[in-house]
């Protein structure tokens, strides 16, 4: 027990945080919102948080939800360490490091946190324009089908009214293209999709983010990770 409270104290001050041991969270600092070091993934298994970002619109950069990334330890640090002894800053540039972590060999959780009200149908669109493109791009480029039809049933996830201020959503993919999910504490059916589960991620991680500072904070726990401390 007390080894796995010294690694989630070492990974929260590479966040940047300084996290009481009891409380076992650490805050989003553009919004204060708060994230368990560790949470119990949809579908099963305990993910352990790497960092966090937040997501803005507009010019005014108005703060629309706080989103947290979570990996499971034992197969990120199997799968990672071609990238052991790499420090933050030498990851935020490694191409390479980003298209490991979407090579998605080990299971992986997005955390989404609410920091204003919308509407749940606004949510579906934002996500359909951000997810249609790339699961098309995966079905052309990737040799994975069915993105489509799967993004049509992620879709209906959001017609659960107005996703409120601290409303959470969860969002888990395994190695074999299974996703995971739940929002505002509502558990979805698992959806096999490999395109939609590479969208997804691809969406924080990939070369085209929806927040670039965001994508280089989400990963700054991975060198204490990795480093197996």
């Amino acid at each position: 027990m007390r080894q796995g409270l010294t690694r989630m104290a070492v990974a929260a001050f590479a966040l940047g945080c300084v996290m009481p041991l009891a409380a076992q969270t650490v805050n989003e600092p553009a919004s204060g919102v708060p994230f368990p070091v560790t949470i119990g993934a949809p579908g099963g298994g305990t993910h352990s948080l790497m960092g966090t970002g937040i997501r803005t619109k507009t010019f005014l950069k108005v703060k629309v939800y706080a989103f947290g990334l979570y990996v499971d330890p034992t197969g990120a640090a199997s799968a990672l360490t071609a990238f052991r002894g790499k420090d933050a800053k030498a990851l935020e540039k490694d191409a390479a490091f980003y298209g490991a972590l979407l090579e998605q060999q080990f299971p992986m959780t997005l955390r989404l946190v609410m920091t204003r009200d919308v509407g749940g149908e606004d949510m579906a669109e934002a996500f359909d324009g951000a997810l249609r493109p790339r699961v098309i791009q995966a079905a052309a480029e990737k040799n994975m089908p069915g993105g489509e039809a799967a993004l049509e049933t992620f879709r209906g996830y959001f017609s659960v009214g107005e996703m409120t201020k601290e409303s959470e959503l969860l969002f888990t993919c395994t190695p074999d293209g299974t996703l995971s999910s739940s929002v505002k504490g509502n558990a979805n059916p698992p959806l096999s999709s490999p395109a939609l589960c590479w969208a997804l991620f691809d969406v924080y991680l990939g070369p085209k983010p929806i927040s670039g500072d965001g994508k280089k904070k989400v990963i700054a726990g991975f060198p204490q990770l990795l480093a197996g401390q």
